[in-house]
């Protein structure tokens, strides 16, 4: 019977399976921080949303850029002129709403912020089939319609007023989820023809630049300059939304993406309770009754999303592969929900 026995799992192989999940929670705390320090940046300094996206894709771009030069010169050196400017049109799309975002978290308040963007997985599913890339089912319309009467629950509960009109930010955070969710949809077939890191780095390249273009046409010149917690929170900002990318693509290595997207739904739930912890936002009631409606209306759809596992190494959807030049190799996978 002694044959029968497991034998003890080594240091190394316990380290390799925790690894994953740790990268994972590295996403929910940069992803749900994130956007408590914009909001912390809005409130003690005088920097334009305009600007703070600009410096925001800029500081991606340089951390994307300097990775993708190590992992995929290749790749990065063989585009061609057409192929910058495709890249660039289908990144104006996702990275370029980045300010959108800025200038809606302005205007409203953290917890809203992260209900509406919650939607993002519900609005993905709807232009999937708009655009008949994905077939519709009575599943997929009951998550799509969980969620959005969740958030109009959630977010109906003390819209913040301001100077700029009643629910103002909560559109524009809106109109960014949409703006986002098609780009997820739109980019797909360009990040698998392109690969991951090579996509994304000059999709945060060329928004970066149509940014500075814009900041400096439609911002007015800042008022002295930034503290040093300021600049910190402002770097940490970049350097955290690209190193999203990195750590998902690290738990996509060993965990399927039905796990990854689960541990995605805790981002709206960490990101609500740090901004009480933290920002004195109130939670009512109608917060946590919306907010489970969307949580849940999210994890359906995501489940009528997943396909199928045939093989343990299958490739998770949106063209989150390596290219087809290094499919076996250890090149990083972006994350599309910033």
């Amino acid at each position: 019977m002694a044959g029968l026995q497991r034998e003890p799992s080594s240091p190394l192989t316990v380290t390799s399976s925790v690894a994953p999940l740790l990268c994972l929670l590295g996403v929910v705390v940069l992803l749900s921080s994130v956007t408590l320090i914009i909001k912390y940046v809005f409130q003690h300094s005088d920097v334009q949303p305009l600007r703070l996206a600009q410096i925001r894709v800029t500081v991606g771009f340089i951390f994307l850029g300097a990775v993708t030069l190590v992992w995929d010169c290749r790749g990065l050196l063989a585009l061609g002129a057409s192929d910058l400017v495709r890249l660039t049109l289908v990144g104006f799309l996702g990275v370029f709403s980045y300010a959108i975002a800025a200038c809606g978290l302005m205007y409203t308040s953290v917890t809203h912020y992260a209900l509406i963007y919650s939607l993002l997985p519900s609005c993905t599913a709807t232009f999937s089939v708009l655009l008949r890339r994905d077939q519709v089912g009575l599943a997929k319309v009951a998550g799509i319609t969980l969620s959005m009467i969740g958030c109009l629950i959630a977010v109906s509960d003390g819209v913040p007023s301001s100077a700029a009109g009643f629910g103002f930010g909560d559109m524009l955070v809106l109109v960014f989820t949409m703006m986002m969710s098609a780009h997820i949809v739109l980019s797909a077939s360009v990040v698998k023809r392109f690969g991951v890191m090579v996509a994304n780095t000059v999709m945060f390249g060329g928004s970066a630049f149509v940014l500075f273009l814009g900041s400096l046409q439609w911002t007015e010149p800042q008022r002295g300059e930034f503290s040093p917690l300021i600049t910190a929170a402002v770097v940490y900002i970049g350097l955290a939304t690209a190193a999203v990318f990195l750590l998902r693509y690290r738990s996509l290595q060993s965990l399927p993406p039905s796990t990854v997207g689960t541990y995605h739904n805790l981002i709206p739930v960490v990101t609500i309770v740090l901004a009480y912890l933290y920002l004195g936002e109130p939670i009512g009631l109608q917060t946590i009754i919306g907010g489970v409606a969307v949580v849940g209306g999210a994890e359906l759809v995501r489940r009528v999303q997943q396909p199928p596992q045939v093989a343990r190494k299958a490739e998770p959807s949106l063209g989150l592969g390596p290219p087809r030049h290094a499919r076996s190799s250890n090149l990083p996978v972006p994350i599309s929900r910033l």
